[in-house]
């Protein structure tokens, strides 16, 4: 949820700001990738009606915030969001992480593509919209990526204690 937040902040923000789509229309698909998700899981736990449910407040949520009678403080302050969003996102990751002793199943290729791709996002965004605050939090992604990133290179070669079957 933490995730679809951002997105639907970053993208509303982007449409209400009238960037070009090239600068924020990876959100939109992450955006409907995660809704999809969302739906699957509790589609697949047996609540389809509660996922149907999510589709159809979810859907309304953001006509209104993408209505003109959402004003600008609000749309801005949901982008503004991302940032602790994602801080504690990936921190809650990253203690898990150092907890653990290992980074579990975590792909290496994501993480460092993650953290790629939020440095890159940084440039694009000051190119493309000049927005302090788009690239403000492409930053604050950025270092949070890095920190998951060194934990990979850290626990590199540690796996996992396999947990021994009673007998």
């Amino acid at each position: 949820m933490l995730e679809l937040m951002a997105l639907t902040g970053t993208m509303v923000y982007s449409i209400t700001n009238n960037f070009p789509f090239s600068s924020w229309g990876e959100a939109l698909f992450l955006t409907l990738q995660t809704v999809t998700i969302c739906f699957l899981v509790m589609h697949y736990r047996g609540q389809t009606v509660k996922g149907v449910a999510f589709l159809a407040c979810y859907a309304l949520v953001l006509l209104v915030l993408l209505s003109p009678f959402t004003p600008l403080a609000v749309v801005t302050l949901l982008q503004a969001s991302n940032v602790p969003a994602v801080v504690v996102g990936k921190l809650l990751q990253a203690a898990t992480n150092y907890c653990n002793g290992h980074t579990g199943q975590l792909s290496a290729i994501t993480v460092f593509l993650l953290f790629g791709g939020s440095l890159t996002r940084i440039f694009t965004s000051i190119q493309e919209t000049g927005d302090p605050l788009m690239a403000g939090v492409f930053v604050v992604s950025s270092l949070c990526n890095g920190l998951i990133a060194i934990q990979v290179l850290f626990y590199w070669n540690t796996k996992p204690p396999h947990k021994q079957k009673e007998q």
